[in-house]
């Protein structure tokens, strides 16, 4: 189990030397509360988008920079908050290219 900010690039990095400098298969995450709502990080310009928004930007960089988290064909789970009367749709980040 891997414990800090999953935004934090030097958290990401732990987290790969704790297996061998390998991608994870799987990654469970509980994004911090205000999913939806923008947040400050600290480490680049995505702090106006949501965390989720930012955790898949911060692992689009580091698999540019040949250093994937995640596996291709891994799996990513995170709880997401969903109010009543809304779809679990309507909750999820839309990613722009």
């Amino acid at each position: 189990i891997i414990h800090g900010d999953c935004m934090l690039y030097e958290t990401r990095q732990r987290a790969r030397q704790a297996i061998g400098q390998n991608s994870f298969d799987c990654i469970v995450t509980d994004p911090p509360y205000g999913i939806r709502e923008a947040m400050t990080s600290g480490e680049d310009d995505d702090s106006s988008l949501p965390p989720l928004t930012q955790l898949f930007y911060a692992m689009g960089r580091d698999r540019a920079m040949g250093e994937p988290l995640l596996k291709v064909g891994g799996r990513l789970v995170a709880f997401i908050p969903v109010r009543k009367g809304e779809t679990l749709e309507e909750c999820l980040p839309e990613l722009q290219a």
